[in-house]
């Protein structure tokens, strides 16, 4: 059973069932274990405008299979003076459940403030995908400011604690110590229980990269996780370089 409950300007809709991507051949969909739940996010306004504050909590239950998209890229807008808008996400994935986070870009307006934080709390036998794309301005314009901080604890035990600030708001952020002039942000952090058997050198199958679209690094974790970072100079480069990060 999925429940799902939302309001403007944050919506759910499930939308189908399809294969979620897996690292092992028994784990793919078969009558004893169902094809994962589809869910998008639907924007019901425009936003996040300066002074929102959104949540999102999900929950999953043992054994369940969720995947959320999103119809489509969400753009933060300033709002009065420089109030800064905020999205909190908290999830829990229990014992043998999987969750795949992979919504649109995140574009940041010129002028706009916004901070995005999730908490994720996993079992020992739970499984997930985070993927985060986010674009430091629209095209043409000058870039927003945005702090994304993600927070994932595994089995009780801190596993990852990652926080990024870009943009003008933030001295220097947009320099050669951060994003060396690249407007486009993106992390995937993938934790998955069989990757216990598995030495960290051999999760992923692509190494650091660095070329004019772009650079991409895998940084294999303690526990059976790796984070997944690049920087590019738009949102097409930036996903052709997410997308080259597939799972062994």
């Amino acid at each position: 059973m999925i429940v799902l409950a939302g309001q403007a300007p944050l919506l759910l809709r499930q939308t189908d069932t399809h294969e979620e991507p897996s690292t092992e051949a028994h784990e793919r969909p078969s009558p004893s274990r169902p094809a994962a739940a589809l869910v998008h996010l639907v924007g019901g306004a425009a936003g996040p405008l300066g002074g929102d504050e959104l949540e999102y909590d999900v929950e999953l239950g043992p054994g369940a299979r969720v995947d959320v998209r999103s119809v489509a890229a969400s753009i933060a807008l300033p709002g009065l003076g420089e109030t800064e808008s905020t999205l909190d996400i908290a999830v829990r994935v229990a014992d043998r459940a999987s969750l795949s986070w992979s919504p649109e870009p995140l574009i940041v307006a010129r002028g706009a403030r916004h901070r995005t934080t999730a908490r994720i709390e996993l079992a020992a036998s739970s499984r997930l995908l985070w993927r985060e794309e986010t674009v430091l301005g629209r095209h043409g314009e000058a870039p927003g400011s945005v702090t994304t901080r993600l927070r994932v604890r595994r089995n009780g035990k801190a596993l990852l604690d990652h926080t990024l600030a870009a943009g003008p708001h933030y001295p220097g952020s947009l320099g050669a110590g951060v994003t060396s002039g690249d407007r486009a942000i993106g992390t995937i952090l993938i934790v998955d229980p069989a990757w216990e058997r598995v030495p960290p050198a051999d999760r992923l199958t692509v190494a650091t990269r660095d070329d004019r679209d772009g650079a991409v690094t895998v940084m294999p974790l303690p526990g059976p996780a790796v984070l997944v970072s690049a920087l590019a100079p738009d949102g097409l480069s930036l996903r052709k370089l997410l997308d080259s990060a597939p799972i062994s």
